[in-house]
């Protein structure tokens, strides 16, 4: 009778988490990528950077340019340099300037998740099972 051995190797692959974006006064937009590779900040920083630089190469130089202007653009350049848009399992985002508390505040804009909130924030606590 022969022996066999398996050998099963199970490779995992850490993915780091970065971010890249932009804020204003009125709004922000920041994009999570993934990249399996761990960058310092000033690494990530002069990635950003370069891309960044080389996107605006395309533009006039009469133009004016943001950086909200090119975010997108500078997101699917680092795609092409390995990053990933990060998946989530779960997100919570919610309009920001209405009261919690009061679904008539901005109405307009609220959507079901805030609504769901504000319900909640009227029910007594309950712990978790």
């Amino acid at each position: 009778m022969k022996t066999f051995k398996w050998w099963i190797e199970i490779v995992l692959t850490m993915n780091y988490l970065y971010s890249v974006g932009y804020h204003t006064y009125e709004e922000s937009d920041y994009r999570q990528l993934c990249h399996e590779r761990k960058f310092s900040q000033q690494e990530f920083e002069d990635i950003v950077t370069r891309t960044t630089a080389k996107i605006i190469k395309e533009y006039s130089k009469s133009e004016r340019i943001t950086f909200q202007d090119v975010l997108w653009s500078v997101v699917k350049e680092l795609e092409k340099d390995g990053f990933q848009q990060a998946s989530f399992a779960g997100k919570f985002h919610v309009f920001g300037w209405a009261d919690i508390r009061d679904k008539k505040d901005w109405k307009s804009d609220r959507e079901v998740l805030l609504n769901k909130l504000t319900d909640a924030t009227k029910k007594p606590l309950q712990k978790r099972s």
